[in-house]
């Protein structure tokens, strides 16, 4: 199961969503501070209940340090795990 184009468009670009990743963002850093590994390991949490595997780990804090927080979050949030129920 996968999104659609327009509906990955939609998830990575709409203000609502934009706002709730910075919130998710937010959440995970009052959780757990500003260590990027464990930033990472929260918000995979959060957005998936489980944690990430070792590969996902290196990519999300790869992403975290290059981009931020923010836009790991952005992309936990248009993740086909997310959007789909299995």
């Amino acid at each position: 199961t996968t999104t659609t184009a327009l509906q990955s468009l939609t998830l990575l670009n709409n203000d609502f969503m934009l706002k709730q990743a910075d919130r998710m963002a937010e959440r995970v850093v009052s959780d757990v501070g500003s260590a990027v590994d464990q930033q990472v390991a929260r918000a995979f949490q959060l957005a998936f209940a489980r944690q990430p595997d070792a590969e996902e780990q290196v990519a999300a804090e790869r992403i975290v340090r290059r981009h931020g927080l923010a836009a790991c979050c952005r992309f936990l949030l248009n993740a086909n795990e997310f959007v789909h129920i299995d």
